[in-house]
């Protein structure tokens, strides 16, 4: 029904697909599902046209989305957003009464019974009867919600896009969008993509789920059963989980594992390449832990470089959008050569960043501890330097780990034992 073909875009300079293949067919509920920023909501922005990519094709059925006229599209397609900000004091009909629209021959013209009879049973099926004549601006956020879906449901589309939209909503009614968008599927033959950050909602309804990465990349794309594992949950979101079967339902159940134990690492010494928001989770949970932490060198402005400043950890910084100067570089060989242990989170790597890495060479060199957080040879845009650098660390002993729980189980043993030596000593 949906077919994308080597879909590229980015935002200025931050890309957010490269060459995305998909095919959505008709009549299914695919939810799409991965961590903020990944561009679940941009996606779903390309494929009505609000976005246009910068390379690939877009077809609805056998027409090319640039074929199709807005009118056309709101005929296909009906949007339930994620938030919305009204500042006009309609009523809850009016705003419903919106969705019928595009199968009006006219702006002005009038309102047909048809369109009364799908406003009056789009308010019935989403329970805001009763808020008919209510100002929108005076509901609350799951009130407006719920007009919201009425609205796309008025509009009366064979296709729906969800994003988020059982974010506000309480679990009565969460439950009960989650069973009508199942009956809308089965009886109306509805075509349902829904962005959801509700795993176990989202693994009961679907026929498909597809599982996006932060940089836009498919992970797995499939039915829950398939994609719902441990190992691509953990990719992911990095957090320890558990899958089960649901009893009920016999779909995958995600149980989270929090971990309420204290982990303390005041004694290590530790210094942090990343950059772009592959450290933001090191960053908090090293100083949460009262790590001695150091960073760099990251440019000013990056997001890594804000959080650090944030948590007043020591950074080594560089002018925005500048190469790393010899200066910066050498601030941060002196800054490494205080630590006992050095961590690689950084995800790509570019001209911009790749003396990182002979600044960790350096470091094993003196005898520092490794640790390379998840690499991935596709990241790699320097024509494989960067990479033959990363395999001449693991090669002389630095230790890749999947995810930062894995490297803070791993600290929890060196600082028992493997480490020891590594600590730094009091003086007196």
């Amino acid at each position: 029904m949906i077919q994308v073909s080597n879909l590229c875009f980015s935002f200025d300079r931050t890309p957010i697909f490269n060459s995305l293949d998909l095919q959505i067919e008709g009549g299914e509920i695919l939810s799409i599902i991965g961590p903020n920023g990944c561009g679940k909501s941009t996606l779903l922005r390309l494929l009505r046209g609000h976005l246009r990519p910068q390379n690939g094709e877009i077809h609805w059925g056998q027409t090319p989305l640039a074929q199709l006229s807005s009118r056309e599209l709101a005929q296909q397609v009906a949007v339930v957003p994620q938030t919305t900000h009204i500042d006009f004091p309609f009523t809850v009909r009016e705003m419903v009464a919106m969705g019928r629209y595009p199968h009006r021959q006219g702006l002005f013209s009038l309102a047909g019974s048809n369109d009364d009879k799908a406003i009056q049973e789009a308010l019935a099926l989403t329970d805001v009867v009763e808020l008919a004549e209510r100002q929108v601006t005076q509901l609350s956020g799951g009130e407006l919600q719920r007009v919201l879906l009425a609205r796309a449901l008025a509009q009366d589309t064979p296709v729906l896009f969800l994003d988020e939209a059982t974010s506000h909503l309480d679990i009565d009614h969460r439950l009960e969008l989650a069973e009508l968008l199942v009956r809308l599927n089965r009886e109306q033959h509805k075509t349902i993509i829904q962005i959801s950050h509700d795993l176990d909602l989202a693994a009961a309804i679907s026929h498909r789920i597809l599982l996006l990465s932060s940089h836009g990349d498919i992970v797995a794309l499939g039915t829950p059963q398939e994609v719902m594992t441990t190992a691509n949950l953990h990719r992911l979101f990095r957090v320890d989980l558990r899958v089960e079967v649901n009893p009920y339902t016999g779909t995958p159940q995600i149980t989270p594992l929090i971990n309420t134990s204290t982990r303390q690492l005041q004694h290590l010494r530790i210094h942090l390449f990343c950059g772009g928001g592959s450290g933001r989770i090191l960053l908090r949970r090293f100083h949460l832990a009262q790590a001695q932490l150091s960073a760099g060198p990251l440019n000013q402005g990056d997001s890594d470089h804000t959080t650090a400043t944030a948590l007043r950890i020591p950074t080594i910084a560089e002018l925005p959008f500048r190469p790393y100067s010899s200066a910066v570089l050498e601030a941060a060989r002196k800054q490494l050569a205080t630590a006992a242990i050095c961590v690689i989170a950084t995800n790509w790597w570019g001209e911009g960043n790749i003396e990182c890495l002979d600044l960790a060479l350096e470091a094993q060199s003196l005898n520092k501890i490794l640790y390379l957080i998840d690499p991935q040879q596709k990241n790699d845009f320097t024509n494989g330097r960067a990479w033959r650098k990363i395999e001449k660390l693991q090669r002389q002993g630095a230790l890749c780990l999947r995810h930062e729980d894995h490297l803070f189980e791993q600290l929890q043993i060196d600082t028992t034992g493997v480490a020891k030596d590594h600590l730094p000593t009091k003086t007196s």
